[in-house]
């Protein structure tokens, strides 16, 4: 979908979107801390284990209500755009999609048996080079062979 054709109104959950990703990276983080702080032996030791583990557990629940909060915001977006007719250029790249995944493995073997021919082809150019090479410094190798010779 380009920037012509989306609707003004997905520019609200793109924004809501990026800031529920900032939550997860921070929760993440916080996640990450509080293993350290609740894993030294004094803090575990005062706390207790089922203490750790209650605070262990609120964490991934705040952490499963964003990821939550996210499918939902997904979801809206969706309804949002699905209220929108498509253009023609959503249709055309519909098209592109839809080609099935079989065409797309012979289209790539294809175009990977061509790189091979064509590397090939300039791997026989550069043999018959240096074969061609090859020739000419041995046949100067004999020439001053022979006239070193013949000069003794």
């Amino acid at each position: 979908m380009n920037s012509e054709s989306m609707p003004p109104e997905l520019d609200v959950f793109i924004s809501l979107l990026g800031e529920i990703d900032m939550l997860k990276s921070q929760v993440g983080v916080l996640d990450k801390n509080t293993h350290i702080a609740l894993s030294q032996s004094d803090t575990s030791a005062i706390l207790g284990n089922s203490e750790c583990f209650r605070i262990l557990k609120l964490i991934e629940t705040l952490n499963a209500n964003l990821s939550g909060l996210n499918a939902s915001l997904l979801n809206a977006a969706e309804l949002v755009t699905d209220q929108y007719p498509p253009t023609d250029n959503d249709e055309e790249s519909e098209e592109k999609k839809s080609t099935s995944l079989m065409e797309d493995i012979i289209a790539g073997r294809e175009e990977i048996e061509e790189r091979r021919e064509q590397e090939k082809q300039k791997d026989e150019n550069k043999g018959s080079k240096k074969k061609k090479e090859n020739e000419v410094i041995n046949n100067m190798l004999s020439y001053f062979k022979e006239r070193f010779e013949g000069n003794e």
